[in-house]
């Protein structure tokens, strides 16, 4: 599973898809305004990053906000889903979070 870094927030542009994964919950977004950068004074000039994103399979809109170094609080980035579970049939089943509901 591949980690979003810190060092990689600028790079990511409108309409990327990365996964905000916590809780035993995966989100996959799709980037929805650039990450701008702002130094933080109250966290000794640490950078913060903001952005919009949508949820992929519900279209709702989330606000990101990341700062330097302290990105074990979250949101936790990833390339991919980071949670999987197994059905009923063995197959591996990565959920994710506003998907209609399987039948």
């Amino acid at each position: 599973m591949t980690r979003v870094r810190d060092d990689e927030i600028a790079n990511l542009e409108i309409g990327d898809v990365i996964y905000e994964c916590e809780g035993f919950t995966n989100i996959e977004v799709r980037i929805t305004s650039k990450p701008v950068a702002s130094i933080s004074e109250p966290l000794e000039g640490r950078t913060q990053w903001r952005w919009t994103a949508e949820n992929t399979q519900n279209g709702k809109s989330i606000d990101y906000l990341l700062t330097e170094g302290l990105s074990h609080y979250g949101p936790r980035l990833y390339r991919q889903p980071a949670y999987v579970t197994i059905g009923k049939d063995g197959e591996w089943k990565f959920e994710l979070y506003g998907a209609p509901e399987a039948v």
